[in-house]
């Protein structure tokens, strides 16, 4: 009897195991609290998807599609790394065999470093990876700027007459003296106007640890148009987590 229900319970198991991240989040997605979670975030209304996975949680904290969402709200939206580190390891210890396991654990590194850049205290490997990120965001900087052009244009000043710009005033003639000719204005032709070249889209190569989100941030200084990024690889990328390093992408310009 005793080999029969071990057998059973093997059987279960296995069941339970061979269901993929895909299905599991689909089932997760059933509950209520989790769907108006997922609307709140396509709305961009971060606090309402918090409030949502986070009262989903309460109800049943067997639930795991609502921590990796918050890892990634805290993460992305928030800069609260403390917060999102601690739902990234929520969701793999509710699922240790995602296929997302290798992408989360580098989420958590990433978030580790920033979390080590916001305190000013980082030690080993993380110090020499911090010093490199800012190197590259230095870089990205201002190869942002030379394409975009910095120079701003000199401030107007309201009422002010020169007299280069004004002709003199005409004198009026004696009454006996033959009035003379009015001089005739000498008007220099307009230089035309060179048309300026059209804003072109740049490439950039993917370095270990970089996310779509992280890409934007640091061209664009805002990390929410990864999406425009996305929209401009599609062609090359199967989902937005799909980096390589050395991968060459297209950045489109806003």
């Amino acid at each position: 009897m005793r080999p029969l229900i071990l057998t059973i319970l093997c059987a279960i198991l296995l069941a339970g195991c061979g269901k993929t991240d895909v299905q599991r989040d689909a089932a997760d997605e059933q509950n209520p609290r989790v769907r108006k979670g997922l609307e709140q975030m396509h709305l961009k209304n971060w606090d309402g998807a918090i409030d949502q996975f986070e009262k989903a949680l309460e109800k049943d904290p067997k639930l795991a599609r609502p921590d990796l969402e918050l890892a990634l709200i805290y993460h992305q939206y928030k800069d609260d790394y403390v917060s999102a580190i601690y739902h990234y390891k929520r969701y793999l210890k509710k699922r240790p065999d995602t296929e997302k396991r290798p992408l989360i654990i580098d989420w958590i590194r990433q978030a580790k470093i920033s979390l080590a850049g916001e305190i000013g205290r980082s030690s080993g490997d993380i110090s020499d990876e911090l010093i490199r990120l800012k190197r590259e965001n230095n870089l990205l900087r201002q190869q942002l700027e030379a394409f975009q052009g910095k120079t701003a244009p000199a401030p107007a000043v309201a009422n002010v007459k020169t007299i280069l710009t004004e002709p003199p005033p005409v004198k009026a003639a004696p009454a006996a003296a033959t009035p003379a000719a009015e001089p005739k204005k000498v008007t220099t032709p307009a230089k035309p106007v060179e048309p300026s070249a059209p804003a072109v889209p740049r490439t950039y190569k993917v370095v270990p640890g970089d996310t779509l989100f992280r890409i934007a941030r640091n061209v664009y200084g805002d990390g929410s148009q990864w999406k425009k990024i996305y929209e401009a690889n599609r062609d090359t990328m199967q989902n937005e987590n799909d980096l390589k390093a050395g991968q060459i992408i297209t950045i489109p310009v806003l």
